[in-house]
């Protein structure tokens, strides 16, 4: 695997963080090591629209973190390895998943500060990749996310902040890293502004490239808005952030999209044992089908958590995601005829998940779950499917 030396450092890290984790534990308990063990029932295995396959699997998985608070400097990392064992799958009946984060703020004064944060993916036969771009490509890929703020607290009330952030996606597969490889560079500043207690306001320029590997698919976006963040009551807070977007391809043929962007978000809380969270968010975003440059997306999400009881939790999630692809953004000519594409068309992409769970605590650091999850999955341009996931198990904080 090209990652393979990455996937060894990360996993010697974390024999590492093990070892720094009990040295710390002995004196602010500030390591974790949790554990989860599940039974799972999958009806659609393969994701196929007919001749569908079920199989039972089950899943271990591992989690640590270590989180310092020092005077000036907070550093938080984790570290979780999940194995996946299917009682029905061709040709491999095994997933072995890796998920690292690493957090590191430092307040260099009082009006000065930095904040990192390390985000490493590396996983076998994806289906979601961070920032919800659907991989369903058969392989497996590192995902890996650096992201950087260096803030200046100009006044009480004003805050000045530069951002950079560099995001990279590689498929093992040689054949599918050739046109889906990508990095992405991003820049930008941002002013916020905190006009009273509830409200506060913020300005917003950044660019961002985008890289693909093979045929040239890339693009350099400029992006300039504003927000507004508002503590409505001590029950609801909302946010909305919006703006223009320009987005110049590479490949002179396709030329530049100019849209605007847009999401907000609200959180409400009815009682202490309730809480409820909803967002819709608009914008031009990289694409996952090769050769489309682009894709107009547009995102919704609905959560739901509540206390039934003192140990009795339930959770309720539902999302959806509309993708559009369109033939004057993608590239033409022998590179996509070479993968028989030649008969390029504008098409849709939608996709529904809802999922419900349930968590019993059966004392201070055992629980009991059980989960359900469905997915529908509609394209004009790639096969549809439907899935059912059902799980049971255990979770233990050791």
């Amino acid at each position: 695997m090209k990652w393979t030396t990455t996937a060894g450092a990360f996993v010697l890290a974390g024999s590492i963080l093990v070892g720094v984790g009990y040295a710390a534990e002995e004196s602010s308990q500030s390591f974790q090591i949790k554990n989860r063990f599940r039974v799972g029932w999958n009806d659609n295995v393969y994701e196929t629209e007919k001749n569908t396959e079920e199989s039972f699997y089950l899943v271990e998985e591992l989690e640590f973190v270590l989180n310092l608070d020092l005077e000036q400097t907070f550093l938080g990392a984790r570290y979780r390895p999940t194995l996946m064992l299917w009682e029905n799958r061709e040709p491999d009946d095994s997933d072995f998943h890796h998920e690292a984060d690493l957090i590191f703020a430092h307040n260099f004064t009082p009006r000065l500060s930095l904040s990192l944060k390390e985000t490493l993916r590396i996983a076998e036969l994806p289906e979601l990749i961070d920032r919800g771009v659907i991989a369903r490509e058969n392989d497996d890929y590192l995902y890996n996310l650096l992201d950087g703020v260096l803030g200046y607290k100009v006044s009480d009330a004003t805050r000045l902040e530069l951002g950079g952030r560099y995001t990279t996606l590689q498929y093992d597969n040689s054949e599918v890293a050739s046109t889906d490889d990508y990095d992405i560079y991003a820049a930008g500043v941002t002013l916020r502004q905190q006009l009273q207690r509830e409200t506060a306001i913020n300005v917003e320029a950044r660019m961002e490239q985008i890289e693909y590997d093979g045929p040239d698919r890339g693009s350099d976006t400029l992006y300039v808005g504003a927000g507004l963040e508002e503590i409505f009551s001590p029950n609801l807070v909302g946010s909305v952030r919006g703006g223009l977007q320009r987005k110049d391809f590479s490949n002179s043929d396709l030329g530049t999209e100019d849209s605007p962007y847009a999401d907000v978000s609200l959180t409400y809380l009815p009682s202490p044992k309730t809480r409820l969270s909803g967002g819709l968010g608009y914008s031009l975003f990289e694409s996952d089908i090769f050769p489309y440059a682009n894709q107009d997306r547009t995102l919704a999400f609905l959560t739901l958590a509540h206390d039934l009881t003192a140990r009795l939790q339930l959770f309720l999630a539902a999302s959806y995601q509309n993708s559009v692809y369109h033939t004057d953004e993608s590239i033409d000519g022998d590179a996509a005829s070479s993968d028989g594409l030649e008969n390029l068309a504008d098409g849709d992409e939608d996709v529904w998940q809802l999922s419900a769970r349930s968590s019993y605590k059966l004392n201070r650091n055992n629980y009991l779950e059980a989960q359900i999850s469905l997915l529908t999955f509609e394209s004009e341009l790639r096969e549809d499917f439907d899935r059912t996931r059902v799980e049971l198990g255990w979770r233990t904080q050791l």
